[in-house]
């Protein structure tokens, strides 16, 4: 692991069409009702709710409510998908775990594993849970498709934008949906689009009502004023690189960034106002960054046979451990729960607390492919389209 300066450029012009509201939106928005749904800018996930692949809004992959397993635990239920999670999500809220696979959205009683209801799908989703609402967001390079339901599985509206969805962000009536270089406004309440702006809000974060974006080397951040984003800073990195989403966590922003050509990582820390910035080079890529309370912990997501890092707000290294698989850590009481096999540490020191093998002996282990944790429990799909839920 290096460290090196990180350059940056800053402006305060707003790229492209950001904030020109034309008289025919005005217009709209005088004979368009006030949404009634208006979830607060601030909002994160409560105790027993698992919200996003990531966790909540700041993607730090940490749950400050939960309890999960320190000791060894035993699987309490165990649900048959009949088909793979593939790139759909393991969501918990409202004391239900909803999963995607390629095939059906499905809703699961938290207690016991029994199925509450389940929908066909006609491709693959995402899953993200905000205030009472569950969106189903399908992501294609053309036209990408939001859906809107209740906690119970009903169809409140969908939504289709003509390009490739990549995040989405709800506050004060409005549902932020971006694409690749751009973003609609749509109504909390009808998913009709009132806004459509010229701007790069892709791989979204948020925290304190302020959104943040990294894409191309780039790290910006935006307020929400109404219907439209209004950027805040842009600082970027020399040279660019694709990057992932924004982790937010202790006034820090962590972003990492891919180097293709030598299968590398650097991982950009920034202020949250963007005024100071360092940067920590790995020597693999494909990771994930999880933000538990005592720090980063970077974690390989591909069979590079790379280590678990816990560092320092810094960039110094804390430990490392030696786990690999394709699902990323994720923390919740003091504990990191990472890699195939599963396997539990201590989150201060990195020691062994236990791991799991799937249930099942010698070669027949059972890869773990996603996880979530909310409340007692923790939850795991695996490579053999199955769920489960692991307690004390």
């Amino acid at each position: 692991m290096r460290r090196r300066p990180f350059l940056v450029a800053a402006s305060a012009t707003t790229v492209g069409l950001a904030g020109c509201t034309s008289a025919q939106e005005r217009l709209g928005d005088v004979r368009r009702s006030a949404p009634e749904r208006r979830v607060e800018a601030d909002w994160q996930p409560g105790p027993g709710t698992w919200a996003e692949d990531d966790y909540g809004p700041a993607n730090r992959r940490y749950n400050p409510h939960a309890t999960p397993p320190r000791t060894e635990p035993e699987i309490d239920w165990r649900y048959d998908l009949e088909d793979p999670l593939g790139d759909g999500s393991l969501v918990v809220a409202n004391e239900t775990v909803y999963v995607t696979t390629s095939h059906r959205l499905v809703a699961l009683d938290a207690a016991d594993g029994t199925l509450q209801w389940d929908h066909d799908l006609d491709s693959a989703a995402r899953l993200k849970y905000v205030d009472g609402r569950l969106y189903q967001l399908h992501r294609d390079l053309q036209e990408s498709t939001l859906v809107a339901r209740s906690p119970t599985g009903d169809e409140q509206w969908r939504a289709t934008v003509p390009d490739q969805l990549t995040g989405v962000h709800e506050q004060h009536g409005y549902v932020f949906v971006a694409g690749r270089n751009r973003y609609w406004t749509l109504h909390a309440d009808t998913g009709e689009i009132v806004r459509d702006r010229e701007l790069w809000v892709r791989n979204m974060a948020s925290a304190n009502g302020i959104l943040y974006a990294a894409f191309s080397g780039l790290l910006a951040s935006y307020e929400a004023d109404s219907r439209t984003l209004t950027e805040r800073w842009r600082v970027q990195s020399q040279p660019a690189a694709e990057a992932g989403p924004p982790t937010i966590a202790a006034e820090q922003l962590y972003v990492p960034q891919y180097h293709s050509p030598d299968d590398t990582a650097t991982i950009i820390v920034s202020s949250v106002d963007g005024e100071t910035q360092h940067s920590i080079e790995l020597e693999y890529g494909s990771v994930a960054i999880t933000a538990a309370e005592s720090g980063p912990i970077v974690s390989p997501v591909a069979t590079s046979g790379a280590a678990l890092l816990a560092l320092d707000p810094d960039g110094s290294r804390r430990w490392s451990a030696e786990v690999s698989g394709a699902a990323g850590a994720i923390v919740a009481d003091g504990t990191v729960y990472a890699g195939d096999p599963l396997t539990a540490m201590d989150a201060d020191s990195g020691d062994r607390l236990w791991e799991w093998d799937g249930g099942r002996d010698g070669d027949d282990a059972v890869e773990t492919a996603r996880f979530a944790v909310a409340d007692s429990t923790l939850y795991a799909s695996t490579a053999d389209n199955h769920i489960v839920a692991l307690r004390e």
